[in-house]
């Protein structure tokens, strides 16, 4: 597969609408409809659904999705990475970090590091959970701000850094949204519009062990995917949900309310993470990673797990 054909179908995935995407990429539209069926008739196998409006992508194409947004993602990073080595620019920390919720500690990491040393060059990746442990074994990031996702091996090492907070989210006309808190067990009845557990299993396991041991089943009755869209199903009525604290936004109509449990990390049965923002840069290696260093400081970046 060609690295241009990914990155007009990941264009085209992204639109879901050829028309859109060959303005994107400033190609004409006919050359991206031929260059998408030339990658289809390579892998043998439909990625799209033409029928549909907007055009969706098919269940090989949805497989297809994560792995060439990481390839395009890597290539492009070689990529800068081979010409700063040729201005001769050799400083370097790649940094990791999750979808849900933990912004505040990035922009705490790459302030401290920025003041630490201006000359490294930052590559900065959003990585799904399942893709966090593998990057750091992969050497693909130093580091990762994010949540626990298997159990503690030798090659990674773990620094909690935070506790969070498990939210209720409510309609504001609920009979539940006029308290100052929620007990987990009143939503037993509830459907619930909730993130797919592929985005961040870590986070959904959790909210299903917190509904699990106040007595009940979550009911998933809406799959949303970000948080603004969860919001918006919950103004609407289809739902009530749950959140980390630092993913709850403030939405018309919508009421967020602490949940009395807190999100465990299901290896340590312990907060996911617990100190102050402020100790973020602690978890780190003392240094940036160098590419010239040759006695293994890149090896102990990549081992560390936020």
């Amino acid at each position: 597969m060609e690295l241009r054909n990914l990155q007009y179908f990941l264009a085209v995935a992204e639109e879901q609408n050829f028309s859109r995407a060959a303005r994107r990429l400033s190609i004409a539209q006919p050359s991206l409809s031929q260059q998408i069926r030339r990658l289809e008739a390579e892998l043998e196998t439909e990625l799209f659904d033409r029928t549909s409006r907007p055009i969706r992508l098919t269940n090989a194409g949805e497989l297809l999705l994560g792995d060439a947004r990481s390839l395009v993602q890597e290539m492009e990073a070689t990529a800068s990475e081979v010409r700063r080595a040729g201005r001769g620019e050799v400083g370097r920390l790649r940094v990791g970090y999750s979808y849900g919720g933990l912004y505040d500690l990035v922009l705490a990491l790459l302030r401290r590091l920025r003041a630490a040393s201006p000359e490294t060059n930052m590559v900065i990746h959003q990585l799904p959970e399942r893709d966090q442990v593998p990057a750091l074994r992969s050497r693909r990031v130093d580091v990762v701000i994010g949540r626990i996702t298997e159990p503690p091996s030798p090659d990674v090492i773990v620094r909690p850094l935070r506790e969070e907070r498990l939210i209720a989210i409510l309609p504001s006309c609920h009979p539940l949204a006029r308290g100052p808190t929620v007990k987990l067990v009143d939503l037993a009845e509830e459907r619930f519009v909730m993130f797919p557990r592929r985005l961040e299993p870590v986070v959904f396991d959790n909210y299903i062990q917190a509904c699990v041991s106040a007595g009940f089943t979550l009911r998933l009755e809406h799959e949303v995917s970000d948080a603004q869209t969860q919001a918006l199903a919950i103004a609407a009525g289809l739902g009530v949900g749950l959140s980390g604290e630092q993913l709850a936004l403030r939405f018309p109509e919508v009421v967020y309310l602490p949940v009395d449990a807190r999100l465990l990390d299901r290896h340590h049965r312990r907060p996911v993470v617990r100190d102050p923002p402020a100790d973020v840069a602690a978890a780190l290696p003392r240094r940036p990673v160098d590419r010239t260093d040759q006695e293994g400081g890149a090896e102990q970046g990549s081992r560390h797990l936020g």
